[in-house]
């Protein structure tokens, strides 16, 4: 018998699962972040070795059974090869961008699968037109990206309380939940917890320390005519270089809050969004608005405005409340009125399951897709929102 490795990851989290060639569940695994361009590297290698090992021993299996992992993370070459290293995983194979979110609902929604639109700590969006070619938009990060994330959402939100606090907004409900969340006592403290741009000082340090290693963004900007790649980057790349009112408020240092730490006020966002506060719902709205113009940009440029397909959105932004999916749809629907919004049946590390047993030969039939589906049952964090509710 035959096993394989199936691990997604972002900005907040890893998720790893095994399988056998048999399309059975067997074990599962998390751990933290693993975007390298945030996230210490010693941090990125210890979260994908947790969820690696993790899911190797639920699964009663050693990294010596795996005849191939299918890694979809942004995690830069060198660390994953430690990763390897540590993990003692010999064969890896990385997925392309989107693909194991594709992979993850092609199987269970009855049409062409156009578009995805990932929304989690990060954004970004991915297209395939039936001939095979494909693009994106979004990924390029907190700074200047991330439109409609969890990120997004989050900083909108303190933004808000802010701009109530000074009188530049009607008063909202979202201030005490976000100080209690943050551990401050004062609405003047919330800046000084961003002044970091949500990398710490630890891994700014890192990062002019480590000459050899790279920063990296999403090829959104290019049009590519050829679909279902698996890539697996080389050790090193190339790099470029480039060349009085005031208030003082006496404030303890603290560490400057990172990207994914700044991205767990999502879910509270929503929370105070559903007891009817008004500045909480319109940020929902914009967010939906934002991940809907990704799906547009993608669909325009692949020229797909007039055609039938399933857009399926992804990531814990799409549950944070209704406002999001509403706005999300009314975008989407307006660029491509034949088009359906349709959600996964399961999240991405079980696309990434999938391409790995497609690559070792496995055909994926009607079988291998009934014993996963049977599986999944003792594994709800691989459900997709479609799934989790059809449960």
């Amino acid at each position: 018998m035959k096993y394989v490795l199936g691990l997604d990851g972002g900005g907040s989290k890893v998720m790893c699962l095994a399988a056998n060639d048999k399309g059975e569940l067997l074990g599962s695994g998390r751990g933290g972040p693993v975007n390298t361009n945030y996230v210490l590297y010693r941090e990125c290698k210890d979260s994908a070795t947790q969820a690696i090992n993790m899911a190797l021993s639920e699964a009663g299996l050693t990294a010596e059974q795996i005849d191939l992992m299918v890694l979809s993370a942004p995690i830069d070459p060198l660390t994953l090869e430690e990763v390897l290293q540590q993990s003692k995983i010999k064969h890896l194979v990385r997925a392309a961008e989107g693909e194991t979110s594709l992979w993850a609902a092609r199987f269970w929604i009855d049409m062409h699968i156009g578009v995805t639109v990932d929304a989690g700590t990060g954004s970004l969006s991915r297209g395939w037109t039936r001939d095979g070619k494909e693009t994106g938009a979004g990924g390029f990060g907190a700074v200047v990206g991330d439109e409609g994330s969890g990120l997004w959402i989050s900083v909108k939100a303190i933004s808000a309380v802010l701009q109530a606090y000074d009188g530049r907004l009607e008063p909202t409900n979202l201030t005490q939940p976000i100080l209690e969340h943050f551990g401050v006592s004062h609405v003047q403290d919330l800046p000084f917890l961003l002044m970091g741009g949500f990398i710490s000082t630890a891994k700014v340090v890192e990062t002019k320390q480590a000459q050899d290693r790279v920063r990296f963004t999403i090829d959104s900007g290019h049009i590519l005519s050829q679909t279902s790649k698996i890539r697996r980057e080389a050790k090193t790349q190339d790099t470029q270089a480039s060349g009085g009112g005031l208030f003082f408020r006496q404030f303890q240092p603290a560490e400057p809050l990172t990207r994914h730490e700044v991205a767990s006020l999502c879910p509270i966002v929503g929370k105070v969004a559903r007891q009817g506060d008004k500045v909480a719902l319109q940020i929902l709205k914009t967010a939906g608005t934002e991940l809907g113009r990704l799906a547009a940009a993608v669909i325009n440029r692949l020229g797909m405005q007039d055609e039938e397909f399933a857009i399926v959105p992804f990531g814990g932004v799409f549950i944070t409340g209704e406002p999001i999916l509403e706005s999300f749809s009314e975008i989407c629907l307006k660029v491509a009125p034949k088009a359906k919004i349709t959600h996964s049946k399961f999240e991405p590390e079980v696309g990434a399951v999938l391409i790995a047993l497609n690559k070792i030969g496995v055909e994926i039939d009607s079988s291998i897709l009934s014993t996963l589906e049977r599986s999944s049952q003792d594994y709800p964090m691989c459900l997709g929102y479609r799934g989790a509710h059809d449960g």
